[in-house]
């Protein structure tokens, strides 16, 4: 792809895409709050919608006007 974007993350440059640890990334995987697809063979990838997906459930969404914040 042009935009340096690619179709297949692996589990550290999902995490770097991310701006997470592969740490965290892993935990995040084990608790299924976020897709991924795993080889024959046992290595663990990650789509890039999958990690859109993630990105969106996990967005907090701004403060409507007239509420306060605590």
């Amino acid at each position: 792809m042009a935009d340096g974007l690619k179709d297949e993350y692996n589990e550290a440059s999902a995490a770097n895409y991310l701006c997470l640890s592969a740490r965290t990334l892993r935990r995040y995987r084990l608790m299924g709050r976020i897709g991924h697809h795993r080889s024959p063979g046992g290595r663990i990838s990650y789509t890039l919608d999958q990690l859109i997906d993630f990105q969106l459930s996990t967005r907090v969404p701004p403060l409507q006007a007239g509420t306060a914040a605590a």
